[in-house]
């Protein structure tokens, strides 16, 4: 069953005996920032993070009601990263829109029209290699160079967004290959915002 933020919160709170103002105490935050979300004022807060740590429950359960609510009721190896203060926690999904786990990003990024991907493919810009995690906000309209992330037939990947006169168009990121037509093969699924890579050794 579909539950709100304040439900869960709710139920954290319950099974770990907080008051409202034994959580804020707790978390670090003010009581008003608790009271809103308990009474259902607000539906976000850049604070879940904090209060998924003093309660002991997996931020993204907090956060979206994804998966368990506690990390050890997770399935083995799947454990929620550690968070810091100025952050938010969102789904992370693969390119067939499957959860695979949970990304760790600023607070700054609207968790309302934001998702997080992983990059299975290079993409050809050394920006945005393969494996990278990226932020893609659908409620932002792309403007000429900005990396947009697209599906092209079924396939989803990064790319720059140019403009050329009245026609838009996808660079791929390789000059060998020509720039691809925004037409009806081409959905735009929004402006990536945010990237986080692994440095290899």
């Amino acid at each position: 069953m579909k539950t709100t933020l304040s439900q869960r919160l709710e139920t954290a709170m319950a099974a770990g005996g907080f008051s409202q103002a034994s959580l804020a105490e707790a978390a670090g935050v003010s009581q008003p920032t608790v009271w809103k979300i308990v009474s259902g004022r607000t539906q976000s807060s850049a604070k879940i993070v904090d209060l998924a740590k003093a309660l002991g429950v997996r931020p993204e359960w907090l956060a979206h009601g994804v998966g368990s609510m506690k990390a050890e009721q997770a399935e083995s190896g799947n454990i929620s990263p550690m968070a810091y203060e100025g952050t938010i926690a969102l789904p992370l999904y693969d390119e067939g829109e499957k959860q695979i786990g949970v990304a760790i990003v600023p607070e700054a990024i609207n968790p309302k029209n934001s998702k997080a991907y992983k990059l299975n493919y290079e993409t050809g810009f050394p920006e945005l290699p393969q494996d990278s995690t990226i932020v893609v906000d659908a409620g932002e309209s792309p403007a000429n160079n900005d990396f947009v992330y697209a599906r092209i037939n079924g396939k989803s990947s990064a790319y720059r967004y140019l403009t050329r006169g009245p026609q838009n168009y996808l660079d791929v990121g390789d000059s060998r290959l020509g720039l691809v037509p925004i037409d009806e093969n081409v959905e735009i699924l929004g402006v990536i915002v945010f990237m986080a890579r692994s440095f290899r050794r």
